[in-house]
């Protein structure tokens, strides 16, 4: 490091020819300066040296707890020195505090920055397999961790099953002290094997100085000398429910892994009881048509099931399909839930979530799901039992099929799709008639549990019926959920945050609610979705995609009031303006 005083007393004495006077000698002796306004640290404990130089008798203090200095006071010789800084290890969010070094003069605050340091667990590791009558004491599972506290303790209660399991046993952690930084936690294995077949490993990972619990299920299995093994069997949760859609998750998925992407599902009301959907016909998600080899892709295995039963218990199964001779099938997984019962409340007059939507993917979940050709949507009946049970191929969302209302599925040529989903037997679908009451919409593209508004160049909208259950005039309040469309990963993004609530017909909007973005006039507002994507990586900032709840208070509406929620006008300059509509409700006050 070059010598400060050096540096300074050549600046001083430059500035004084320059400046054809003389430097005195008070000039010299207030010099005071340090080496950085910033210091940064990462999470663990740590120091480094703050170098300053003064004339004067310094002095320095911090102002935070964590943050200490040595030394705190010293001569002022003009030579430099330094003071080391010191961070306590840090097990949170990232955090700041100051330094101030003093000469009696002047004073000078330091910044210091460090980075968040809360404990991260990854999936626990084991070997893949184990030889029939092979003595494994001393095998352990490893579950790695970033970001430890040498002051941190963990249990792990652990447990095993399958059929692989007999002879075999698996011992508690109590009290394994971490390190500080990065490290495994072993879980040791002891007993000799003697079924082939799998071994579930259950694990619960405590750390009570973090107040951080979580379970993890690793799988290993059981084989004779010179066996293949098969691919580890899908672990799966449950990361969505409703009375008639579930959302089904067994992994993420690391693009180029080189992991088969191919799966055999099944849905059933008992454990081995017959199946009621089953879709093994798949093509592999990994083509380029289901999401996996362009600029977008979908994350997670994942699954979602539309048009169930309210209050239903149904066992998910699931088997792990090779693609090459290096393995065999995974064991099948048996997944069990159920669907709560729907209460849609008194006061509701039109509802419609589109959880009886069953094919055409789910975007708002990221999910792959049924997608029948758009000459087999043309002739089925969507509510027919053996139709939802025959084996359709299963496809990603953007694979996409026409709009509802007009072509390939109009009412005139897909009229079993029309009656069902938009309550053709009942309004007809003489969309021109002035008296006409029923639903509607252009470039309305229907998915499993949503619906997309608009194409990639184009406006869409989709128009309620009537609120013919409203006797006079009421007050309603309406809640629609919505969410900007986006393709995970592609370059653009996603579409436009905004679209438009109209109301047609009788009534004026009194409260556009927290998302309205402007009164347009007093039938129509402007709001604005939340944001799903990271705009560093153009992939998904959640799990699944958070629809936005958009609140407008009517007056004055009657048995001709309607709704249309409608995308902005497409403008090849601007961002595109396509929208999912999720849930739309419409509540008497």
């Amino acid at each position: 490091m070059k010598n400060i005083h050096y540096k300074l007393c050549c600046f001083l004495g430059l500035a004084c020819i320059l400046t054809y006077t003389s430097c005195s000698k008070e000039d010299v002796l207030d010099m005071f300066k340090r080496q950085s306004d910033q210091m940064s640290f990462n999470y663990l404990n740590e120091t480094k040296p703050l170098a300053i130089a003064s004339s004067n008798h310094w002095t320095v203090r911090s102002q935070s707890e964590w943050i200490s200095v040595n030394p705190e006071e010293g001569s002022g010789d003009s030579q430099e020195q330094n003071i080391e800084v010191t961070v306590a290890h840090n097990k949170g969010d990232q955090r700041t505090g100051i330094i101030t070094v003093s000469n009696g003069n002047k004073s000078y605050d330091v910044n210091i920055v460090q980075s968040a340091g809360h404990i991260v667990v990854e999936r626990p590791t084991v070997a893949s397999s184990f030889l029939v009558d092979q003595d494994i004491t001393g095998a352990q599972v490893l579950i790695p961790y970033t970001k430890g506290a040498a002051d941190d303790f963990v249990h792990v209660t652990a447990s095993l099953q399958g059929p692989g399991a007999d002879g075999l046993e698996i011992h508690d952690v109590a009290d394994f002290q971490l390190s500080a930084g990065d490290g495994f936690i072993p879980v040791d294995l002891s007993g000799v094997t003697t079924t082939t077949g799998e071994i579930q490993i259950d694990l619960l990972v405590e750390i009570p100085s973090r107040s951080y619990t979580q379970n993890f299920t690793v799988k290993t299995r059981v084989k004779v000398d010179g066996g293949i093994d098969p691919l580890e069997s899908p672990t799966v949760e449950l990361i969505k429910v409703l009375p008639r859609l579930a959302v089904l998750d067994w992994g993420k998925y690391i693009k180029n892994s080189g992991v088969s992407r191919k799966f055999e599902l099944e849905l059933a009301t008992t454990q081995y009881g017959p199946a009621i959907r089953r879709y093994a016909n798949q093509v592999d998600w990994l083509s380029s048509t289901s999401i996996g080899t362009g600029n977008y892709f979908f994350d997670h295995n994942r699954f979602v099931f539309g048009d169930l039963e309210p209050g239903t218990t149904y066992w998910f199964r699931v088997v792990h399909k090779t693609i090459n001779t290096l393995n065999l099938d995974s064991d099948m997984t048996y997944f069990q839930f159920t669907t709560p019962t729907e209460n849609i409340g008194a006061n509701v007059i039109l509802y419609k979530d589109f959880d009886d939507f069953w094919f055409g993917g789910a975007p708002i979940y990221q999910a792959f799901a049924v997608q029948p050709t758009e000459a087999q949507l043309k002739t089925l009946d969507p509510t027919s039992s053996d139709v939802k049970a025959t084996d359709y191929r299963t496809h990603s969302w953007n694979n996409n099929i026409a709009s509802t209302f007009d072509g390939n599925l109009s009412p005139t040529n897909a009229p079993l799709l029309y009656n069902a989903y938009w309550d053709g037997a009942k309004y007809g679908s003489n969309f021109t008639d002035p008296n006409y009451a029923g639903w509607h919409g252009v470039n309305a593209f229907a998915a499993t549990g949503a619906v997309r508004l608009a194409p990639a160049a184009g406006q869409g909208y989709l128009k309620t019926p009537k609120f013919e259950n409203i006797t006079g005039t009421a007050d309603v309040l309406i809640t629609v959920n919505t969410a900007p469309y986006y393709e995970p990963y592609h370059s653009w993004g996603e579409d436009g945050l905004r679209h438009y609530i109209i109301i047609e017909g009788d009534g004026t909007i009194v409260d556009g609610g927290p998302t309205m973005v402007s009164l347009d006039n007093s039938q129509q507002v402007t709001v604005e979705c939340t944001s799903n994507v990271d705009p560093a990586t153009n992939g998904p900032l959640y799990s699944t995609n958070r629809t936005t709840e958009h609140s407008v208070r009517v007056t004055g509406a009657t048995s001709n009031t309607r709704l249309v929620v409608s995308t902005l006008p497409y403008n090849a300059s601007a961002a595109r303006v396509r929208i999912w509509l999720d849930d739309i409700k419409v509540e008497k006050l």
